[in-house]
């Protein structure tokens, strides 16, 4: 699997160039979530932690990432766009950002990759969490749109 994240991450460097410039990197990925992470010299603000723009980026990309490798598991040419989101700020990160975004637990993602699969309009909500020291620092929610060719 870890080629498979390095070619993810090189699209991302490729497609969305900023990425390439916050040290983007896909960095595991278990079929039920994906983690990313990103550097934190590119990412830091006047007060010397992770800017809050950087932290939100991360996390929709890192559910972008998601749906797009559950997308092409299934054989699916599918893409996704944020239609919808928020993120809650809790701790400083004052290091390496670290995102965890996790397939929902609400019985809603069978159903989207249902209606997917059948080409039908179909939306998500994803939560993507930014880690810091063993604690969630921030909690993003994105509303994702499957997008048809």
């Amino acid at each position: 699997m870890l080629n498979r994240l390095d070619a993810l991450t090189q699209t991302l460097h490729e497609e969305v160039p900023l990425t390439r410039q916050m040290g983007v990197r896909v960095v595991g990925y278990d079929g039920i979530s994906l983690s990313a992470t990103a550097d934190f010299g590119p990412n830091v603000n006047i007060h010397g932690t992770a800017f809050g723009g950087s932290q939100f980026s991360i996390c929709a990309v890192a559910g972008w990432a998601l749906l797009h490798l559950k997308y092409e598991a299934a054989g699916l040419e599918v893409l996704s766009v944020l239609g919808d989101a928020s993120i809650k700020y809790f701790l400083p990160v004052k290091g390496e950002i670290r995102a965890l975004c996790r397939l929902p637990e609400d019985g809603t993602f069978e159903p989207f990759m249902k209606r997917v699969g059948n080409r039908e309009r179909a939306a998500i909500t994803l939560v993507t969490e930014i880690w810091s020291d063993e604690r969630v620092a921030a909690r993003f929610r994105g509303r994702y749109s499957a997008l048809f060719g």
